[in-house]
């Protein structure tokens, strides 16, 4: 951080070619956004000593599952760069621009726009963001307040709804595998509201699984949207229940073993579409310990699952380089 912060900041034979006010300093040296109040009681809902989260690392370690091994999500990680208060925040959940405030500024209503452009059903304006626990906004007179997770939220949505009619189906049910904090359950359920009979979210890592169960609740989508704890996965899902799985940007940052378990789960049951969002362009790679990195593709077609559909996430080249997101939607579906 401190070094991103001294290439703007030259040395005092050298001229400063950026003046950074007071907001700069902050935004470049701070990992989340304190300037929207905690809810009442999340101070001590959400303390790393609290009874849920102790419970739910017991259940985790007591597990023996390929999908405990991990990479990037290693314990050591977890505990230094995630504040259970402020998730999302910057931390390994979520990452942010971290560039002047004015530059991401510009970046976001770039995004923004392009969003909007490609938004019929209008949720970038019904869905809004009011900054919560440490989320970084920038608000705009003709958009409102935008964030990465709105943003990201309804292109994914309006994806969705172009490549599988989900706005126009009486119900549907969503397994969302990886699921970090809740981010897409909160938004696709305010998008479609009653159409989703059930937003299953599940996850790995312990405090995901946590901050997912207390973020829900607080966003009051509870149900239909649960979150399955990992040792109860196997016992309350069920072959059939699901219309839809989805996984945007943890595959990636997962051992291949890990991987193969999540998927063989999704195929056992016979989820008929399958929707990951990798963190390279067009390839489905891995993240071994060592840093290797494995092609995956191969394991999701042995399953069964075809390649539908591929389009980037951003589909204007200008915006796509401005904004900097090369990243790709790949809709799987499987069965006749």
């Amino acid at each position: 951080m401190l070094k991103r912060l001294k290439k703007l900041v030259r040395g005092p034979r050298e001229p400063q070619l950026v003046k950074l006010t007071a907001e700069d300093r902050r935004y470049l040296t701070t990992l989340h956004d304190e300037t929207t109040p905690l809810p009442p009681g999340a101070e001590q809902d959400l303390s790393p000593e609290t009874p849920r989260l102790q419970k739910l690392r017991d259940e985790y370690a007591s597990l023996d599952l390929p999908v405990l091994s991990s990479s990037r999500w290693s314990r050591e990680r977890v505990e230094a760069f995630l504040d259970l208060r402020y998730f999302r925040g910057e931390t390994l959940i979520v990452w942010h621009y971290r560039e002047l405030p004015r530059i991401t500024k510009l970046k976001y209503f770039v995004f923004a726009t392009y969003v909007r452009e490609r938004d019929p059903h209008g949720y970038l304006g019904r869905l809004g963001e009011d900054g919560a626990f440490g989320c970084w906004t920038f608000g705009y007179p003709t958009l409102g307040r935008m964030s990465r997770d709105l943003l990201e939220s309804v292109n994914e949505i309006t994806f969705l709804d172009r490549a599988l009619g989900l706005a126009e189906r009486e119900r549907f049910s969503v397994l969302d595998i990886g699921a970090g904090y809740g981010r897409l359950a909160h938004r696709m359920i305010a998008a479609h509201g009653q159409r989703v009979t059930d937003y299953c979210c599940v996850d790995a890592i312990p405090e995901s699984t946590f901050v997912s169960e207390y973020y829900l609740r607080h966003r009051g989508v509870t149900p239909p949207a649960r979150v399955v704890s990992l040792g109860s996965v196997e016992q309350e899902l069920q072959p059939g229940s699901f219309d839809l799985a989805v996984n945007v940007h943890s595959f990636p940052e997962m051992p291949y073993a890990a991987i193969e378990w999540w998927l063989e789960l999704v195929a056992r049951l016979e989820v008929p579409n399958l929707l990951i969002v990798p963190n390279e362009p067009t390839e489905l790679l891995s993240l071994e310990p060592d840093g290797e990195r494995r092609d995956f593709m191969p394991l999701v077609e042995r399953l069964g699952y075809r390649l539908a559909q591929r389009e980037p996430v951003i589909d204007d080249p200008a915006v796509q380089e401005l904004v900097e997101l090369r990243d790709h939607f790949h809709l799987f579906s499987r069965g006749g």
